[in-house]
Parts: structure tokens; sequence; C-alpha cells
């Protein structure tokens, strides 16, 4: 799940999610080239053209405090714990 969620461009929860909705069965590997596909193309089609196909973007996190982008806390957070 974790090398197929990688070459999606997707986390393993959001992959779960597709499980669940029934869009890729990782047990059958016509489903799994094919989701993956589908994942490559939507990217491309998205205007990401030179995005690498394997691989996540990163993200900033947004955290209590208000958005960071070097993981440590915020002053606020650190007061709120």
């Amino acid at each position: 799940m974790k090398d197929i969620a990688e070459l999606a461009g997707m986390t393993r929860r959001a992959l779960s999610v597709a499980k669940v909705r029934g869009k890729i069965d990782p047990g059958d590997f016509k489903s799994v080239i094919s989701f993956l596909t589908r994942a490559i193309v939507e990217t491309r089609l998205r205007g990401d053209l030179f995005v690498p196909a394997a691989g996540i973007k990163r993200r900033g996190k947004k955290g209590i405090g208000g958005t960071r982008f070097s993981g440590k806390k915020t002053l606020k957070a650190a007061r709120r714990k």
C-alpha cells in the first residue's frame, strides 16, 4: 500500500479511502496499474507537468497557532498545552 500510494502521489490514508470506495483493489494487478495510470494522467492534466510521478508534494503544516513550516511549535500553541 505504501509503494502504491507513493507512486500515485497521494497519502496512504487517501489510498485507503480509494480502496473503500472501490477505485482500487491492491490484490489485483490490473486494478493497480489502471489506478496508477489514472492518477498520473490526472496529475499531469491539472497542470503539474513537471512534478515527478513518484513522489508526494510537501505541504506546510497548519497548526493551532497558524501556518508553520518548520515543524516547531509556535508560542501560542506551546502555551495552550
